[in-house]
């Protein structure tokens, strides 16, 4: 678990702005914050920066027998994503996500079974992560051809703006880079099982 928190907090809701570059710790923390007594109600959908969690106090104990899985996976078109949202659901699980638009899709199910799991084997679990290494490598050529082509209009045009711009393209390229070895390190791991 890594990244800064930001928190709005009121008498029944919090909201809570974290970074993660593992699902796994992403889903131990959603289920820390249900036993603190907080409810996932909903989350901005998040590639690279830190993604905003809406939490929601808890109405009853039955709640905090809830078990939260994070899947990740792009949709091409909405019938895909609400085809994708009805396994999920016929099979008992509560999806968050709002659209076809999010990559990350947090569900949950009130299912007790502890060994539940959205996903039925190690294959299904390093997808996940090749998919998401897949949008950090689309990040990574963009912010490096973007640095690369503002160092270029730097040189013509001499205007401190593109070289700012491009800076800052080339430092997130590289934090985008190093989240990228992260989920290639997890990917190893699980396929070396």
């Amino acid at each position: 678990m890594r990244g800064s928190k930001y928190m709005f907090k009121s008498n029944s809701r919090k909201k809570i702005k974290k970074k993660f570059n593992n699902f796994t710790e992403e889903e131990q923390w959603l289920q820390s914050m249900l036993n603190d007594g907080w409810l996932l109600i909903s989350y901005d959908s998040e590639e690279v920066g830190p993604c905003q969690y809406v939490f929601e106090s808890l109405q009853h104990t039955d709640q905090k027998k809830l078990i939260y899985k994070i899947d990740f996976r792009n949709f091409n078109k909405k019938e895909d994503f609400q085809e994708f949202k009805n396994i999920f659901e016929d099979a008992g699980w509560t999806m968050l996500s709002k659209s076809k638009w999010y990559s990350k899709h947090i569900c949950y199910t009130e299912n007790q079974n502890t060994d539940i799991d959205i996903f039925s084997d190690i294959e299904s679990y390093g997808a996940r992560e090749k998919q998401k290494m897949s949008v950090l490598l689309c990040y990574i050529l963009t912010c490096f051809v973007g640095c690369i082509a503002l160092s270029f209009l730097y040189n013509i045009y001499n205007r401190s703006s593109f070289l700012a711009v491009g800076l800052l393209s080339f430092v997130t390229g590289v934090k985008v880079t190093l989240d990228y070895f992260k989920h290639k390190k997890i990917y190893k791991s699980l396929t070396e099982k």
